[in-house]
């Protein structure tokens, strides 16, 4: 009885002393700091060269919605670019499709408004006093095509004024005070200008469709750019979750540290 006893008293002051050693050299060496580089996958240990480190799975960093967003705003399909989505190539195809559309329809109109202007210009005889260049390069020019002189209904004493006296040169002038509208005259250089004219606002018209078009690629491909990167990060973090541990056991009276990192497949 009298050997268990001191027996255990051995094992207390064992135990004891272990502690004691086990504080001191917590208090010489403390765990200060450690720092994880996400880019590189490079763990560091600070002040503690008996640690073992290794490299894991690179961490990819998170991509930003709003600037995906703007990205895809300006330039259709850069949002998705920016977080490696290939689909947003075909967003910028289309960009490109449709202002190069939207020009060439526009550039064909203009020059469909001009070719009947000048066949305004080169078949509209005046009567006395007037001049073109005085004419609105809208309103009188479309309304030239719809009537056969310058007697119109629609004219005002002031546009008279401004348009002066004019009949096309394949129509008898002297029906220009014509009150009867059941003589059927026209001239073949106004349907010829009115067709032209039809033509030219028709194709303004597509122009404008196309030009919608594109501001809708820019708002759609701003907001899809926004879904997928959010999309995005949640794949990373399904794919990369690590979790980071600090393990410490005492063994032969030192205290030994390791950085464990766990990832969830």
């Amino acid at each position: 009885m009298k050997y268990i006893t001191t027996l255990i008293c051995i094992v207390i002051c064992c135990i004891t002393a272990a502690n004691c050693l086990a504080d001191i050299s917590i208090q010489n060496n403390p765990l200060t700091s450690f720092y994880l580089d996400s880019k590189l996958g490079i763990r560091v240990l600070s002040e503690h060269p008996e640690v073992l480190t290794t490299a894991g799975e690179e961490l990819l960093p998170r991509k930003s919605p709003n600037e995906a967003f703007l990205y895809s705003l300006a330039i259709p399909g850069m949002g998705q670019i920016y977080t490696g989505a290939k689909h947003g190539y075909i967003y910028t195809a289309a960009e490109v499709g449709l202002l190069v559309t939207y020009f060439l329809l526009r550039n064909s109109a203009v020059n469909t408004r001009d070719d009947y202007r000048d066949i305004v210009r080169e078949n509209v005889i005046f009567i006395g006093p007037g001049s073109f260049e005085n004419w609105d390069p809208i309103e009188d020019f479309e309304h030239a095509t719809q009537y056969e002189n310058w007697n119109h209904a629609y004219d005002s004493e002031k546009t008279r004024n401004r348009t002066g006296k004019w009949y096309w040169k394949d129509i008898d002038p002297s029906l220009k005070e014509e009150k009867d509208t059941s003589i059927e005259v026209d001239s073949k250089y106004r349907l010829e200008a009115f067709d032209l004219r039809q033509e030219a606002n028709d194709t303004f018209q597509q122009a404008r469709t196309v030009l919608g078009l594109v501001i809708l690629n820019h708002v759609f491909s701003a907001v899809e750019a926004r879904i997928t990167t959010k999309r995005w990060n949640q794949k990373q973090q399904q794919t990369s979750n690590i979790n980071i541990e600090l393990n410490t056991e005492l063994s032969a009276g030192s205290l030994k540290s390791a950085l464990v990192l766990r990832k969830q497949f």
